[in-house]
């Protein structure tokens, strides 16, 4: 049972009308990014995507770290695909007695909605920043960044300028805290849906939808048809090692003091596979330090 009640059926029908309006539009493909904003909360709620939920135990650790360098840290969210990773830190910092200052940041203003209106809800003044976190400057270093299946967005060159990015985010002392899918047998440098596996990926949607009818605010073949278009939109840069991610982050200056590989084998049996998909799999966990003068 999930330690942290999300509110995800709430949220499912304000991101698909929300995305639409606020999705950024991709200057290479004219098209926004609602196809992937406005059904994930429903990608979620059929249990199909894996999401900081199912690595809660290892937040609470790593910011327990982030506990013994202040009662009142600052924390950075760098990319958020809904209010996940920010249900997930105030869950972590309470479980450590800290009341964290937190600052998301996303290339588009659907997530960051999201967010704010979970931190509404749930009393927490938080900041949002629409920016690629390449670009991203604030105005004081943060003690913590944390991050959930994010560097599949990067190619494998700029993971490098990322680690090199939150470095100088950070105060001396400060960590970075990131779980990541590994896909040691990807091939290629992207990976997408086979037509297969888009197949597949509808009718488990279609299928699961079926069975929460009454709980779901749209009818499960239209639910296919969105399906359809993230299937045939999605794709990811895989992460295909541990020494992969730890050279990313030791070229960048930062120490890398906790990297472990986590089988999700609860998910072994879920029938549906792809990127982002809820699926055996194993996921690195990785907490890194700035180093102090």
């Amino acid at each position: 049972m999930s330690p942290v009640d999300e509110p995800v059926l709430e949220s499912a029908p304000l991101a698909r009308e929300a995305a639409p309006r606020l999705c950024r539009l991709d200057p290479e493909t004219g098209e926004n990014c609602s196809w992937y904003h406005g059904f994930w909360q429903y990608l979620r709620a059929l249990r199909l995507v894996t999401t900081p939920e199912h690595h809660a135990q290892f937040f609470r650790e790593a910011f327990g770290v982030a506990a013994a360098t202040s009662d009142r840290p600052r924390v950075l969210i760098s990319g958020a695909v809904d209010y996940g990773i920010l249900a997930y830190v105030l869950w972590a910092c309470r479980q450590n007695s800290v009341s964290p200052s937190i600052t998301v940041v996303d290339l588009c203003e659907t997530p960051l909605f999201l967010n704010r209106w979970y931190a509404e809800r749930v009393a927490c003044g938080i900041e949002t920043r629409a920016s690629n976190i390449l670009d991203y400057d604030a105005p004081a270093a943060f003690d913590a960044i944390c991050a959930h299946s994010f560097f599949g967005f990067f190619e494998p060159r700029e993971r490098s300028r990322l680690a090199t990015k939150w470095r100088g985010l950070l105060k001396p002392g400060g960590i970075a805290i990131a779980v990541n899918r590994v896909r040691r047998a990807a091939a290629g440098s992207r990976l997408g849906f086979s037509a297969e596996q888009a197949r597949a990926f509808r009718e488990k949607v279609i299928g699961k939808a079926q069975t929460m009818r009454k709980e779901l605010d749209i009818e499960p073949l239209a639910l296919g048809r969105l399906a359809e278009a993230y299937a045939a939109r999605q794709r990811i840069h895989p992460v295909r090692s541990e020494e992969e991610i730890r050279r990313m982050f030791e070229d960048a200056g930062l120490r890398v003091e906790r990297l472990t590989e986590v089988a999700d084998s609860k998910a072994a049996t879920n029938g549906v596979s792809g990127p982002t998909t809820l699926e055996g799999a194993s996921y690195a966990c990785i907490v890194a330090r700035k180093p102090a003068p």
